[in-house]
């Protein structure tokens, strides 16, 4: 199937989540059949300024096809500048138009180029222009109650050039709570000819099943969700949400651990997986427990035994 121009083998996504959807977690979810996946959001001033970070940002596996890298920033040339600096280690360039962070917003970035059209416009086209790899972009309904957008911006969006659209029906102001308006995106899928993403609260097959009752069969992009069960992809393919007992979830935990062992090495691992490590075991019996005691785990050793002891709960 087509999203755009790009080939993808499932319509179920994985969203970019600032912190989370590093190398290799998108590893993780790809092998359970996201069709796409997302990098972190990168700031297009940290590419400019040659930010060492950047790069492993923006890396990814043999197994991502296709990948996103998804860019953020305000001052178009600039914009330009770091989407060129990475057309070629993905597949699309994403602009972030829906980033709530304060931060982000101060920056005139994410959710505030909402209030910012003509800046957004302009970014759109730069990168039109001179991009070679489609564009998309990632954005909520609105900024505020006063500033919702309407059909009109979307058909803008689409005759500048815009491959597809990935839409999170909530305000900036909202953040990430508060009613999801899924009624929104139908509105917007009916005036367009793009493919219009939907995001946003999808958590299992069964809510699934309920939003696609408001917008229509397509694509979708799993964000949290995903963070506690990265299986969910082959869950929603399957139409089934099918509970795994704990010792998938012990050998999950072990091979993401160990792919972040590899790609950061261990000290930096550790630490590092420690935000998964407590999402994962959600439901576990002793849960707290074994989160305090991960928190206390300063190399690999103590990591996989605690991994292991989990299956003696």
């Amino acid at each position: 199937m087509k999203l755009g121009s790009l080939e993808v083998d499932s319509p179920y996504f994985l969203a970019p989540m600032a912190g989370y959807t590093d190398k290799p977690f998108r590893y993780i979810c790809k092998r359970y059949k996201a069709g796409l996946t997302v990098s972190e959001l990168v700031s297009v001033n940290a590419i400019y300024y040659k930010n060492s970070k950047t790069d492993e940002l923006t890396q990814k596996s043999d197994i991502e096809k296709p990948f996103l890298i998804q860019l953020f920033g305000s001052d178009p040339d600039i914009f330009l500048y770091a989407a060129q600096a990475v057309e070629d280690r993905c597949d699309c360039i994403d602009i972030n138009a829906g980033c709530p962070v304060t931060k982000v917003v101060k920056a005139f970035a994410g959710s505030y180029l909402l209030k910012d059209k003509k800046r957004l416009f302009a970014i759109i086209d730069k990168l039109k222009k001179h991009i070679k790899k489609p564009v998309s972009i990632k954005l909520r309904k609105g900024f505020d109650g006063e500033s919702i957008n309407d059909t009109a911006f979307y058909k803008e969006l689409q005759e500048r050039g815009i491959d597809f659209i990935v839409i999170h029906p909530r305000l900036r102001s909202q953040f990430f709570k508060g009613e999801i308006d899924y009624g929104h995106i139908a509105a917007v899928k009916e005036v367009l000819k793009i493919d219009v993403v939907v995001n946003g609260g999808i958590d299992s097959a069964e809510t699934l099943e309920k939003v696609k009752n408001i917008t229509g069969d397509g694509f979708f992009m799993i964000g949290q969700a995903a963070i506690e069960k990265p299986y969910i992809f082959e869950d929603l393919l399957n139409g089934k949400d099918i509970k795994r007992d704990l010792v998938f979830i012990k050998n999950l935990i072990r091979e993401h651990f160990l792919l972040t062992v590899e790609y950061y090495g261990e000290k930096t691992a550790v630490k590092n997986f420690r935000k998964f490590f407590h999402r994962y075991i959600k439901g576990v019996n002793n849960a707290k427990i074994f989160k305090n005691m991960m928190n206390e785990c300063r190399d690999s050793e103590c990591v996989i035994k605690l991994i292991d002891n989990l299956a003696n709960t």
